[in-house]
């Protein structure tokens, strides 16, 4: 039974005006359609600016070897000063270690200031770096 990535590990910074924002609040979220799962967790940034996520990771018995489409949306919302901006939108359709970005780690620099973009995929106002 091998390991599925639902989420890789993400790290980024979140800005404004060209500032770190420190005590801004990310909420991740996942919906896995394989199992009809949904997950959500929470981080903050510190003085820096700087947040992170853990890898999200499940194995599934019967999903190791029945054919079928990996399916998980994923979501990056940043709470700040009463505001939600979209930080991270993307639906993957693996289940390998940094899938997301081809086997490039998800560091994120996320400046509240910027317009919502659509690239590689990937919706919101952070840019991979």
């Amino acid at each position: 039974m091998g390991k599925m990535y639902l989420f890789s590990k993400v790290r980024g910074t979140v800005t404004h005006k060209g500032q770190p924002v420190q005590g801004a609040q990310l909420e991740r979220e996942y919906r896995w359609a394989w199992k009809n799962e949904v997950g959500k967790d929470a981080a903050v940034t510190d003085a820096k600016g700087q947040f992170s996520f853990p890898s999200v990771v499940r194995s599934s018995f019967l999903g190791s070897f029945l054919p079928h489409e990996p399916m998980v949306q994923q979501t990056i919302l940043i709470q700040h000063q009463g505001q939600t901006y979209k930080a991270w939108m993307y639906d993957r359709g693996n289940y390998q270690d940094l899938g997301e970005l081809k086997g490039k780690p998800i560091v994120l620099k996320c400046d509240l200031d910027a317009p919502l973009s659509h690239k590689s995929g990937i919706y919101g106002i952070c840019e991979v770096v």
